[in-house]
């Protein structure tokens, strides 16, 4: 049998049509699949799990009390520790990292408030919103944590404390940049390992903390983030937010080796804020390969650098 061209060309025109519709249904189902991936890993990366504050013998511990305070919404509580130092009137707030706690480092933080002790500081450490002991219910990466930093503050500077300086790990850090721009009761920051831009920095790196594709998840999970986390990534920009003044000594610290948050990100902070501030800036590049763990390999040396930069904050009469 004959097919006439006229038939044929109906069969390849009905055969293009299905390979069209095919193409478009896979494409629809693979944009759902991002939407959907992107909206769990979202909810995921900003709902960690807590992490229990580490239990230790009283005996290692200096004298403290359980501190509860509200955040600046009044919304839940947030909970940490104050150590006094005697009368004085200088206090170290410890910001601790993502998914961590008051804690930092573990027990092996009470080496650290012992030596602040030591020096005259008091310490307040605490846990932000969604960790440890505190309330709320979003990890917002240091964006609403600022928020948590400034209740701190006040509170620190309710108990008679007037030289305040802030002390944040990773994400804690570049909230307590953010804070300290927005508080004139901060004197002083030391950032460990902060991000200069969430913004950048998510769309640079997020895969290292969603474990999934940078294209086109490093774009697609902030957007997710934004939309049901009442966040706006561009604002958590720790660059933006330094003016040279607030706060008015602002110490860097930053692993080499460091691939969760590379080195350029502090680099990035240093360059601006020594440009408007070269008196009150300072970076020391360890060749630490971890992230935010300086502290632990290069213990000694780490607390002679920053009690050498608090010297210089609050210089001796």
């Amino acid at each position: 049998m004959r097919i006439s061209g006229v038939t044929y060309a109906v069969r390849k025109t009905h055969r293009a049509r299905n390979i069209i519709l095919t193409v478009v249904i896979l494409l629809l189902l693979a944009i759902l699949a991002v939407v959907l991936l992107s909206g769990y890993k979202s909810f995921k990366l900003m709902h960690p799990e807590k992490k229990p504050v580490d239990a230790f013998t009283s005996n290692i511990v200096p004298e403290y009390r359980d501190i509860s305070f509200k955040g600046t919404d009044d919304s839940f509580v947030l909970k940490g520790w104050l150590f006094p130092s005697g009368n004085s009137d200088k206090a170290v707030i410890l910001v601790h990292s993502y998914g961590n706690n008051r804690l930092q480092f573990g027990t092996k933080t009470v080496d650290m408030i012992k030596e602040f002790l030591n020096k005259g500081y008091a310490v307040f450490t605490f846990d932000l919103r969604n960790s440890g002991e505190s309330g709320g219910k979003d990890t917002t990466f240091g964006y609403h944590e600022k928020d948590d930093v400034k209740a701190a503050v006040k509170y620190v500077s309710s108990q008679g404390y007037k030289n305040i300086t802030l002390m944040g790990f990773s994400t804690g850090a570049s909230a307590s940049i953010l804070a300290a721009a927005e508080s004139k009761a901060v004197d002083a920051v030391i950032a460990d390992s902060p991000y200069a831009d969430l913004s950048s920095y998510f769309e640079s790196d997020l895969d290292k903390w969603s474990n999934l594709p940078g294209l086109p998840f490093n774009k697609t999970i902030p957007i997710a983030m934004e939309a049901g986390g009442s966040i706006n990534l561009d604002e958590a920009s720790p660059l933006r937010a330094i003016d040279g003044k607030n706060p008015r000594y602002l110490m860097l610290i930053h692993g080499r080796g460091d691939h969760i948050i590379p080195i350029e990100n502090s680099i990035e902070l240093f360059r601006k804020y020594s440009e408007l501030n070269s008196r009150g800036s300072e970076f020391w590049q360890t060749d630490d390969d971890g992230h935010a763990t300086s502290y632990l390999k290069y213990t000694g040396e780490y607390m002679e650098k920053v009690f050498s930069f608090l010297d210089k904050a609050y210089p001796e009469e």
